[in-house]
């Protein structure tokens, strides 16, 4: 179904004379007019180059993936088709389902081909009627109907449009709807121009777990383990903010990119609620036969303004600790086994790297492997997820004390999120470093890998480091660097 701006969008953006992408659009409404009634006609119109979070001040519901490594950028407003799903079997489901969208999609102009973007719930219902997660659900991708993706010095602002509203704009009798469009387009045009401000947000009021709470959690997991219940748990804390006026989401977005380029940011919102952050951690990502994964697990917190001298005596405390080794294993041993049935090559170091990010250092192995045959990227994210980095180990035991214990829903926060393709290629993150953003209401998550030689208040510190992400983004933080 397709998202339409509003009468009073359509009039504050009235076509200018010399509108950027005019005459494409409208050689592509006759194009996709031609196109059978169950097709989805998607006109890729030329565009300047932009910050992709911009797309997002105009209304719907919207998607956005920055690649880390800068390959490429996309976001998306409205939707044109969407593949949701609930349950145990999301993964595949939502694979279907959106295998059965991509197929419609036919694009028009020298554009780049069809994806779906969007993500999961950490366990299915994590996203409940009752709850601030209540209109994501267990999993959804959509095919916005608008588009902005960069790559490189190239950008293409893409239409995707059902051929009987092009037939509609094409034979009307009067201009309303071709006006309605080429105000659409030039909104976009607008929104992409405009410099974003860099946010600077005022608590009112914070709500946060009380300290005694987590160290009692801690010390119960610590409890299992010494009991051989479990290996390791990954607890999570949220914590609550209100602001003093609602969050400008894509201004947050693109702070995020400037403070942590090293990230792959991502966003998805639904009505009123965004859900966004800046991961450094991949879950999948698939090209053809080829597969990366990587284990992120193991960190120490990086002091504000840290020297090259600091970060090498953090980099070789973080290798030289056992329990942090010992915890990173577990996560390179259950990415070992959740990819080996599906590649016949499979490769990692012996030996983890160090990751420096802005605020932490990681312990990390890149994973990179062959497949036998064609699997799709959702398949092979199902085989993963939920890693040791973000639930514990065994799986069963650890899910079940998260969902037992945490007081408050993880919903999207550590689940995948990312795209896919028509020919089952895409990649996807761990939606980590994130927060839940409703108008002056932010909610930031954090969690922290618990094992036998575990620390309440070292735990309780570096949770506090993971949530400067997303708070320094907001300008919580000005002072922070």
């Amino acid at each position: 179904m397709s998202a339409r701006p509003s009468a009073a969008v359509v009039a504050r953006a009235a076509e200018p004379a010399g509108l950027p992408g005019a005459a494409v659009l409208e050689r592509g409404l006759e194009e996709a007019a031609r196109l059978p009634a169950d097709a989805i006609a998607r006109i890729a119109i030329p565009a300047a180059v932009a910050p992709a979070a911009a797309l997002w001040r105009l209304p719907g519901d919207a998607v956005l993936w920055e690649a880390r490594d800068a390959e490429v950028a996309i976001a998306g407003v409205g939707v044109t088709a969407a593949a949701s799903a609930g349950g145990a079997a999301r993964f595949g489901d939502v694979a279907a389902s959106g295998a059965t969208v991509l197929a419609r999609a036919v694009t028009i102009g020298d554009g780049p081909a069809p994806r779906l973007l969007g993500g999961f719930a950490f366990a299915p219902r994590g996203a409940a009627p009752a709850n601030a997660w209540a209109g994501f659900g267990d999993a959804w991708f959509a095919l916005p109907r608008w588009t902005y993706e960069r790559r490189g010095q190239a950008a293409w602002l893409v239409l995707a449009i059902a051929p009987t509203e092009a037939r509609e704009v094409r034979d009307a009798r009067d201009a309303r709807e071709r006006a309605r469009l080429h105000a659409e387009l030039a909104a976009a045009v607008a929104a992409l121009a405009e410099p974003l401000a860099v946010p600077r947000a005022r608590a009112e009021a914070t709500m946060d777990l009380p300290r005694e709470r987590w160290t009692d959690a801690i010390e119960d997991i610590r409890g299992k383990i010494a009991l051989g219940q479990c290996r390791k748990v990954v607890a999570a804390r949220a914590r609550k903010v209100e602001l003093a006026t609602p969050v400008d989401v894509a201004a947050v977005l693109a702070e995020l990119g400037r403070r942590h380029p090293e990230c792959t940011r991502f966003g998805v919102r639904r009505g009123s609620a965004a859900f966004v952050g800046a991961t450094p951690e991949r879950l999948i990502r698939r090209r053809g036969d080829e597969v990366d994964s990587e284990a992120l697990a193991g960190s120490i917190a990086r002091p504000p303004r840290a020297t090259s001298s600091d970060d090498q005596a953090l980099a070789q405390a973080l290798l030289d600790s056992a329990k942090d080794r010992g915890e990173h294993d577990l996560v390179v041993r259950a990415i070992e086994q959740g990819l080996g049935p599906w590649c016949r090559e499979l490769a990692m170091p012996a030996e983890p790297a160090v990751r420096t990010l802005r605020h932490v250092l990681h312990l990390h192995t890149p994973v990179h492997g062959r497949l036998f045959a064609p699997r799709h990227v959702l398949a092979l994210a199902a085989a993963l997820h939920p890693t040791p980095a973000v639930g514990g180990t065994p799986t069963a035991s650890a899910l079940a004390w998260i969902a037992t214990h945490e007081p408050a829903a993880r919903g999207w926060y550590a689940a995948p999120v990312g795209w896919f393709d028509a020919t089952g290629d895409g990649e996807l993150a761990v939606a980590i470093r994130s927060g839940l953003i409703d108008g002056a209401t932010a909610t930031l998550h954090a969690g922290a890998g618990i094992v036998r030689d575990s620390d309440a208040a070292a735990e309780w510190a570096e949770t506090e480091v993971k949530l400067r992400a997303l708070s320094g983004a907001l300008g919580l933080e000005a002072s922070t660097p």
